[in-house]
């Protein structure tokens, strides 16, 4: 049962992603399927970029192992 619920959150997360990214893709292109950014953003350095995207998963992981401990402890103390 809970390998189910697990298998269904985990497709119900995929679509989820999948649509927020396809979201955001239309959003940030005209209808010619250029990109709306400015000319500086489009220049800029794809590392920053890739360190802003890294430190925000990370903070995302962080918070989901927190609210497990947070689960784990409220189960421990029934």
């Amino acid at each position: 049962m809970t390998s189910a619920r697990t298998i269904g959150l985990g497709m119900v997360g995929a679509a989820v992603t999948m649509l927020a990214r396809s979201a955001t893709r239309r959003a940030m292109h005209d209808e010619n399927g250029a990109p709306k950014l400015p000319r500086a953003a489009r220049r800029s350095d794809s590392v920053t970029m890739l360190l802003i995207v890294a430190a925000a998963s990370g903070a995302l992981l962080a918070l989901a192992e927190v609210l497990q401990e947070q689960r784990r402890h409220l189960a421990d103390t029934r």
